[in-house]
């Protein structure tokens, strides 16, 4: 009887725990969920995060929140999701900027490969040279020779210190022989705004952040930093147009969440996510503003990230030592 029992307890012991772990996925989300997104409103990545978040709350069945998190580059918000709770709740948008966070803040409060997990890849953005209008240069070559009869004159705007458009704006330095003054603001937007204002001449920021100043007649859109030309601006040459077909470069938004998040959760947010990606309402608001969606599960994302994390350590490196 004493066996027979036992091993009563045991199978219903076994179940219970199946159960829980079933009832357990099926019970995610069951409050809002927050996005960090650590920049000012405006910018690149804050578009993309608020496009996806809307959908995905739609999705899920829960409000999920964009939460401006800027300062540092982009560290400190990083920072506040790799220390919250890994219960899904709390996540990150961001992009090249985490790999990158290594070269802004010395000694970081977190790892850029261990202290997150990675959920997926959200889209890709075409970048973008465009100037304040008051710029006497009409093209990039003309840009080109202005910056070379001023070296050191020409600012551009970032959204910080290792973000994607002030590594774009390195990267046009470096193959095109100039040597212009970076200047880092809170976000994309504000980098934006600020070339509009003429703090600085020029911003080489996401289509998406800049696109709106561009179709105002606010900034003037000399090349985009790839060699397509891209369907919302068709009139805007490409670098390799222009004789630079080394400027080519990509901005690439992804989400993550602290580490050791749950499987279930993992794949719940993950499987939302691809098929809001998915979407054709979706995909047509990104390609509005010029970003593409390449939606990944959390392997393609993660083995993509590693590699991204090699090869631009090695460029950052020589761009910005630690």
């Amino acid at each position: 009887m004493n066996k027979f029992f036992g091993r009563r307890t045991l199978v219903a012991a076994a179940l219970a725990a199946a159960c829980s772990g079933v009832f357990g996925a099926s019970s995610y989300p069951d409050r809002p969920i927050r996005i960090v997104v650590p920049f000012a409103a405006g910018g690149g990545t804050d578009i993309v995060a608020r496009v996806v978040a809307d959908k995905l709350g739609q999705k899920l069945g829960q409000p999920v929140v964009v939460i401006n998190t800027p300062g540092a580059g982009g560290t400190i918000g990083a920072a506040s999701v790799a220390r919250a709770e890994p219960d899904g709740y709390t996540l990150l948008v961001w992009h090249i900027g985490m790999i990158s966070s290594a070269y802004v803040i010395k000694p970081l409060s977190y790892d850029p490969l261990t202290s997150f997990t990675p959920i997926g890849q959200l889209s890709s953005a075409s970048n973008l040279l465009a100037v304040n209008p008051d710029l006497p240069a009409k093209n990039l070559k003309e840009f080109i020779a202005l910056a070379k009869a001023n070296p050191g004159k020409l600012n551009y705007g970032s959204s910080g210190v290792g973000g994607a458009d002030h590594l774009a704006g390195e990267l046009l330095s470096q193959v095109a022989g100039i040597n212009t003054v970076h200047v880092p603001y809170k976000g994309g937007g504000p980098a934006t705004v600020g070339a509009v204002g003429g703090e600085v001449q020029f911003v080489t920021g996401t289509a998406s952040q800049v696109m709106p100043m561009v179709k105002a007649g606010r900034l003037r859109a000399l090349a985009v930093m790839q060699n397509q030309r891209i369907p919302s601006l068709p009139d805007v040459p490409t670098a390799a147009e222009a004789g630079l077909p080394e400027l080519d470069y990509k901005t690439w938004f992804a989400l993550w969440g602290p580490a050791k998040m749950p499987a279930d959760v993992v794949a719940t947010i993950s499987t939302a996510l691809q098929e809001v990606l998915h979407r054709p309402d979706v995909r047509a608001q990104l390609d509005k503003v010029g970003v593409e969606p390449t939606p990944t599960t959390p392997q393609e994302f993660g083995a993509m990230y590693k590699a991204e994390y090699a090869k631009w350590n090695h460029i950052l490196g020589e761009v910005m030592p630690k």
